[in-house]
Parts: C-alpha cells; structure tokens; sequence
C-alpha cells in the first residue's frame, strides 16, 4: 500500500469527505492537488476516477481506477472503490467480487462489511447476507444495528429460533441503555411475528402479552392477538379482541368478518381461520392447516398467509378457478374473488341468529353502512328483501352515487338478482306517483297509508340512476337507457347521470358514443381528476391516442414541456397500457412495444428502488414493513400491470414472426432512392440535392430549438418516436425473454402457459411446450377438457412434430410417458399414432360438447373450435347450424367473430 505525507493524507480525507457530501468538483480538485505531486497513487486516483462517475464521465473513471488498482493492487480502498462502480452500473456479480476481494486484504473492514451485506440481501444471497451480518456483528457487538440485521438475515433464512434468540440477545445486551419506545415496540411486535411464522403461536402470543404495555403500535397488537387467539382456537378471547377492534372501527369488514368467524354457533357456514402451514428450513411443509375453507378469501393476506392480496397480484392455488364466468341476465360477468360467500347454505335458525348478532352490533353502532351491507351476504328470501329494502331507501335518501356499486357483489349470488329488481321497480312506479313514497316494505299491505310522509324528489332520481345500472349489469341497454334518460330529464344537473349513461353505450359496444358522453361529463367538472381519467380511458378506447394525451396533461403536464414525460415520470401505467393497446389496434406494433417497454422500464426501476431501503430500514427499525417488502419484491413481476404489458407484447411479437414467416413484410416504407434519380437530369439532380439539403437543414434548426425548454433546461429527446429499432430485433428472442419471467414468477396464471405454448411451438421446443401443457393440466384440477388446454394439446398430438427421426430418443421417451398421464393412460405410448388415437377421443367429447349444449358459454365454443380444426376436423357444418344461445359477453363476441372472418372471411355465410 502506497503511503502518502501527513499534509496529502488530510487532503486525500478531505476527498472522501466531499464524495460523502456530493460535492464533486471540489473533489476533483482536491484530488488533481495530490496526483501533481503523486500521479501514481493507487487511492486517490481510484477516488478520483469514483467522483467523475457522477458527473456522467464513466469511460474516463473507469480508466482512472483499472489504473489506480494497477498501481496499488493489495489496497482494500481500490478494491472497494471499483465495486461501488460497479455497483451504479448495477453490475451486481462484479461489485460483490470486488468487495470480497478488498475483504481478503481487510477483513474485518466494516464499512466494506455493510455494502457487501446491501448487495447480497439485494440479490437474494440469504446464505451470503446472513454470514456478512454474523461478521459485523463479531466486528462490532456494541453497535444495535448489528444485532437487528443478523436477526433479520436468520428470519429470511428460516432459522427462526436462531433470529428470535438473537433479538433475546439484544434486550439484555441493551438493556440498561436509552433505547427509543418506537424501536423497542417494533422489535417485540417482529420477534411475535417470527414466533408466529415459526409455528409457535402460544409462544408469540405470549411474548405480545409480556410487553404489551411497551408496544406503541395498539392497533397492530390487537390485530395480532386477535389472529394468533383465533388459530389457537381461543375463540372467546379472540371474539373480545375483535369486538374491541369494531368499537376502533365499525366500517372494517375484516373484523366484523372475524368476529362473526369467533362465534362457534357460525362456524359450520363461516369457519376460523386454521393455523398456517409452517415451512422448515429445507422446503418441506409442516402444520396443522391441510385444507383452507373457501371462505378465507374474504380476509386479507395479512391475516393469513392464503388470504386475498390486494388488487393487481396473483390470488393463491387454492383461490384460482377454471371457469369464472357467470351468467347474470343477458351478460357475461367474471367473478373475480368468491368473497363472502358461506361455505354452505344458512338454515332458517341460523338467518334469524346472523340477524341478531348484526342488530346487536347496530345497536352499538348504529352509523355503521359495513354492518347493513355485510348482513346482505349472509340471509335469503323474505329477511333479504326487508333489510336490503331499508338499505335502498337509506342509500337513497342520502343520495349516495355509489349505491349500486356497494350491492353489485349481490348479483353474484342465487335468487338475490329477482329480489334486487323487484324493489327498484317498486321505487321507481311509487316514488312517480303525486305523493311520492317508496312503497310498501316487503310482506306489508300494498294499499298506500293516508299519513304516508312525502319522499323528496331526490328519491326518485337515485332510484332511476340505480335501476338503470341495473340494467346495464344484466345486459338489458335498451331499458337502461330508457331509465338514464328519465334520470337526465329529471336533473340535467348531476354530474354521475351523464357518467352512468356513457358507461351503458360502453358496455353495449358503442364506444364513440361512450368517448362522447364521457367528455361531456369531463365538461360538467373541469376540475375532478377522475372525471378526466375516465375521459382519457375513452378516448383511448376509440383510438383518438392524441386527443386521450391533451386530456391526460390537463393535470399531469410539466412546465415548459408538451410532451407526456411526466405521465412516464409518475409511472402512470394504466396509460401506457391504453396507448399501447390502441397502437396494437392501430397496427403500430412498433410504438405500441415502445409504450409496453415503458412499464417493463417502471418494474426495473421499482426492483431497484429497493436497494436504498436495506439500510434505511434497519436504521429507523421497521422489520416488520422490510420484510413485508422484500417478499413483495420477490413476487414484483407478477404484477396486473407487468403481466399485461408482457402479454401484449408477447402477442405482437408472434404476429410480427407470423407475417415474416408467411412473407408479409412491408418493404414499401423503404425507398430506392437512387432509383428515383436515375430517372432525373444532371440539373434536377442538382437542384433535389440542394432542396434536400435545405430541408435537412431547417429539420436540425427546428431539433435544435426543440432541444431546450423557455427556462434554458435540456428536453428529453426521443430518437425513436416510431419504435422502428424495437422492430428491427428478433421478434422470437424478444418473446422468449418477457416468456422466461412470466413462467418464473406467474406460474398460476393460465394465460402464461398458454402463450408459453404460442411461443416455444414456433420454435420446434417441444419439451417446453410439454411443459406449458402439463401446467394447464394442474391448473384446471387436471381436466383434459379445460377449454384453455384442449386446443393447444390437441395441437401438440396432431400437428407438433412427435414422429421427427432426428428427435433424441430421450426426448421422445419423456414426451410419451408424460401424455399418458394428460390423456389418462396407465402406460406410456408407443409411437405417435397411439398418441393421436387417445388425443381422438378427447376431440370426440368437445365436439359432442358442442353440440349438445346449446348454451354453452362461446368462449368455450370458440376454443371447441380451434380444438376440431387442429385435430383436422371441419367445422362448416355446424358453424352453419349453431345458433348462439344465453348470456353474452361483448369482449367474446368479438373474439369470436374475430377468428370466424380470420378462418373463413368475412364474405362467407358463417360470418
């Protein structure tokens, strides 16, 4: 190690110091001062080459510290500078070689200890990160940081006695020191939660009880107590918690549900909650819970590790279902969560005792609307209608916009959509008539009482604004609008009436009208944000791309710009996914990939974002928070939101490959130029010369202006609008690439092994696309006539290369022993015509499906479909016959009609 003189020393410190406190320049300055005198010094040119990074002169850096570790290779200080290089470029691998490296040469270096223990938790190396922290805290025990990151790293690792010991550690280490009530609060609620995950429920309930008064998080701990006395089956107490928590809020749902699910006289229709499985170091499964209650979907993620998460994630296995559509009047409707739904019907006794325990909590509570909603779910026939009758006429006296939204999950249920209707038709005839009143409640006299009290005339325009959307649920648009317009005529003044009607000519398929009425809304209150959104959504649904950005930067645009930056700044995903579906529909895959790209930019950006909280965190001591997003990162990609940029943009890919293989490449943007002139005089060419270097030169004067705002600020320069170099990669490659992630981290997602299918079956794969199948074939409870299975295994019997010579024999072994197992064969096949006598006889039950059910959903017929024709089988016959019956969705019907012109055009007469 090169030594440098007192004086340069200080300077060399002083360095440091202004690369701590970002002043650059000075450091450059100061460093340049010390390489006058000593221009090989190792340290300082390291230091040196570290600050020019920041100042966007990473060539130049990088060359500065090879050179400084060239002069002084046994310097810990150049090891560790080239790895905080590395690390900006997020090139994770080789910072963590480089900080190991400075390790071997000061190994008990802390500052170095601590960024190698940020990269691993970073990039999940749980058995790296916990010996770093173990280190750290051999090095330095007096620091409590120390003590609560190697707790942390044993917790991730499932050495749970090892991470609540060590906490154990630190209270008696620290005891006698001031340490802050915050911090002590969270490290009890985190040493209950890992009892807790450990499967030590009476020991994590117990340690919440010994410092229950120095925990400050109330709220947390009573939601705790509540759910470990629950799994214990201390339903006493953990009804008295619960109770407690309704008092705190009497609008929470999930702790009216868990008191309902604490009483034992319920809880043959709304069981408890089970105790969690418990997972040991080495992967295998322990624990009490071997099969959850369908009514745990009702309850959230963090009161059970198989609850519901929020929107936008992947539900659990237990939660996912092949068929989801359910037929509610004329329209098709996806039933997205089985949410308060019993686990079997209530009996008569058990009504009356549902209602009486709601009534008692009114009675405490009587502003409550959670505790008149829930009770809806709950009870059947006469009991139904009266307390949803007087929830009606509450909702509309107080004139609430949202009414039908909060009883739409009602629909979902058996017989409660003729009860729902009976009452708004009632409202609507009564409250029209001179003396308006709501009618007679249900099972009373129908003749009008003489000293009936008059409704205000608000009454009535709810009560047609709600039935209305009624209609518009079931399908039924004529009479919705029919009732929407007597709402309008009525109060030409309410904001929500024009809103309801553009949401009736959307849902009927008429989405200019829709953009219409939804800009007409957006005029009626220029300043609400949702109004706007909702306008933009519109616009982009009618692919006016330029009209839906102008609304959008209404509220969103930045000073001095045009442009849409700051939606991509403030990671506005719903836009760009709009914009990129109406490109998709505008056949402009190049930019609708651009738009797609930008979401995949916004997930990258998040993943990253997180490594500035691994010290934060340990620092302000929110455990509980940390660990809750470390395991939120893990399953980031699996987002609503990434999951649909991926999936599109998958598509347009496979269509580009399509068009390419089928010879469908458009050469025609791509001019000869030289052929053109060919055609011309020596003066022409001269005078198209100069014409064109004119306008090239007026095109860099206008980029020039365009290049910096009024203020004298840089603008971001987009050097492909059009997406042009996105199209010019392999569109396969490409796939493949968004394809590994989404088999990675969406494995319980269909749609994901369908399009694995798409895309490896393109690619002659067949192992991969054994694989997809066999995926679809667990997610459907293995149903060989999953109508997402059916079609794609079909076409690996009867079109997929199966009887290639030049396949590996090891291959073709696995492929036969696998699909007798889909195809419910006890043996494997011998060849592939064994294969495609047993694939015969699932076609011959989709076909006898189709058939035979008349009103089977059309998704389903639509994948029937593709089903015979991979098998070879014509269709024609019985596309001329079918007559479509039941309930419909408008987003099948066009994919429907969509493939019928694809397969036999719009001209023939099946179209």
């Amino acid at each position: 190690m090169q030594q440098l003189p007192a004086k340069d020393q200080a300077v060399f410190r002083w360095i440091v110091k202004y690369y701590e406190t970002k002043q650059y320049k000075k450091g450059i300055k100061a460093a340049d001062s010390i390489l006058k005198r000593h221009p090989d010094h190792g340290e300082t040119l390291c230091m040196k080459g570290l600050t020019l990074s920041y100042l966007d002169k990473k060539e130049e850096a990088y060359n500065l510290v090879r050179k400084g570790l060239k002069h002084d290779l046994k310097s810990h200080v150049c090891w560790h500078v080239f790895g905080l290089l590395y690390r900006q470029d997020r090139e994770y691998f080789e910072s963590v070689k480089c900080y190991r490296q400075a390790l071997r040469i000061d190994p008990d270096n802390i500052q170095i200890l601590r960024d190698l223990s940020l990269l691993q938790i970073h990039r999940r190396d749980l058995t790296g990160f916990a010996e770093t922290r173990r280190k750290l805290l051999q090095v330095k025990p007096s620091n409590r940081l120390n003590w609560v990151g190697y707790a942390i790293a044993e917790h991730l690792c499932q050495n749970f006695e090892f991470a609540w010991t060590c906490i154990d550690n630190y209270e008696k280490t620290f005891k006698e020191e001031d340490v802050p009530d915050y911090e002590n609060s969270e490290l009890f609620m985190y040493k209950a939660t890992i009892m807790e995950e450990a499967g030590k429920l009476e020991e994590a309930l117990e340690c919440l009880k010994q410092h229950e008064k120095s925990i400050v998080d109330k709220l947390g701990l009573l939601e705790t107590k509540g759910r470990l006395c629950m799994c214990l089956e201390r339903f006493d107490e953990a009804a008295t918690i619960y109770r407690r928590l309704v008092k705190t809020n009497p609008e929470h749902h999930h702790y009216i549900l868990a008191l309902m699910a604490n009483k034992p006289e319920f809880q043959r229709f709304w069981p408890a909650l089970p105790a969690p499985k418990v997972r040991k170091p080495d992967g295998e499964d322990q624990g009490t819970a071997e099969k959850v209650p369908s009514t745990i979907s009702s309850f959230p993620a963090s009161m059970h590790p198989l609850g519901m998460p929020i929107w936008g994630w992947l539900p659990p296995e237990h939660a996912i279902k092949t068929q989801r559509r359910v037929s509610i009047g004329r329209r098709i409707h996806k039933r997205r969560l089985e949410t308060y739904q019993p686990l079997v019907p209530l009996t008569a006794e058990e009504e009356d005792a549902v209602c009486a325990f709601f009534q008692e909590l009114q009675d405490e509570h009587p502003r409550s609307d959670s505790l008149q909603k829930l009770l809806l779910y709950f009870i059947t026939g006469e009991r139904f209608e009266r307390r949803l009758d007087a929830y009606f006429r509450k909702g509309m006296r107080k004139g609430i916009p949202a009414l039908f939204r909060m009883i739409r999950p009602l629909y979902f249920q058996p017989g409660k959509l003729e009860a729902i209707e009976k009452l708004l038709l009632q409202y609507v005839r009564c409250l029209s008539e001179e003396v308006s009143w709501f009618g007679p409640q249900p099972g009373e006299s129908p003749q009008k009482p003489a000293d009936v009290e008059e409704e205000p005339p608000s009454c009535l325009l709810f009560a047609l604004m709600v039935t209305a959307e009624h209609y518009d649920f079931i399908g039924d648009t004529h009479l919705a609008l029919q009732h929407v317009d007597q709402a309008i005529e009525h109060t030409p003044t309410l904001v929500e009436l024009y809103a309801c009607k553009a949401r009736i000519f959307k849902h009927a398929g008429s989405l200019e009208q829709s953009a219409k009425w939804f800009d007409e809304v957006r005029q009626l209150d220029l300043a609400d944000r949702f109004l706007n959104t909702q306008c933009v959504r519109a616009m982009l649904r009618v692919d006016d791309v330029q009209g839906g950005m102008e609304k959008a930067l209404l509220f969103s645009k930045e000073p001095d710009s045009p442009e849409a930056a700051n939606l991509h700044d403030m990671q506005c995903m719903w836009y760009e996914s709009a914009v990129g579906r109406s490109y998709t529909r505008q056949s402009k895959p190049g930019k609708a990939l651009k738009k797609f790209g930008e979401t995949f930019k916004h997930f990258n950006d998040i993943a990253e974002d997180q490594f500035d909280f691994h010290n934060y965190c340990l620092r302000k001591t929110t455990l509980k928070a940390y660990v809750a997003m470390l395991r939120m990162q893990e399953r980031l990609f699996s987002h609503k939101f990434y999951r649909r940029a991926a999936k599109d943009s998958i598509k347009i890919h496979l269509e580009l490959h399509d068009k390419k293989a089928r010879g469908e490449v458009d050469d025609s943007a791509e001019v000869d130029d030289d052929g053109k002139e060919t055609e011309l005089s020596a003066s022409d060419k001269r005078k198209m010369k100069h014409k064109n270097r004119r306008a090239q030169k007026k095109v860099e004067e206008e980029q020039a202006k365009q290049a910096t705002t009024p203020s004298g600020k840089p603008k971001k320069v987009d050097d492909d609008p059009e997406g042009d170099k996105l199209l010019e990669k392999d569109p396969m490659e490409e796939a493949s690439k968004l394809m590994r992630t989404l088999v990675l981290y969406c494995t319980l997602d269909p749609a994901t092994h369908v399009l694995t299918y798409e895309v490896f079956s393109r690619q002659g794969k067949l192992l991969h696309c054994l694989q997809a199948l066999i995926q679809l074939y667990e997610l459907s409870g293995n149903d060989v006539l999953y109508y997402k299975l059916a079609p794609y295994l079909t076409h690996f019997c009867f079109v997929a290369k199966l009887g290639d010579e030049a396949m590996p024999a090891a291959v073709r072994e696995v492929i036969m022993s696998e699909l007798a197992t889909i195809l419910g064969e006890k043996e494997a096949f011998a060849n592939p015509a064994a294969v495609r006598k047993a694939a015969t006889k699932v076609v011959d039950q989709v076909e006898k499906r189709l058939r035979d059910t008349p009103d089977l959903m059309l998704i389903e017929v639509l994948y029937g479909l593709k089903t015979l024709k991979n098998a070879g089988r014509d269709c024609t016959a019985f596309l001329k016959e079918w007559c479509p019956q039941g309930a419909f969705a408008l987003k099948e019907c066009q994919k429907m009609l969509s493939y019928l012109a694809t397969e036999y055009g719009k001209e023939s007469v099946i179209w």
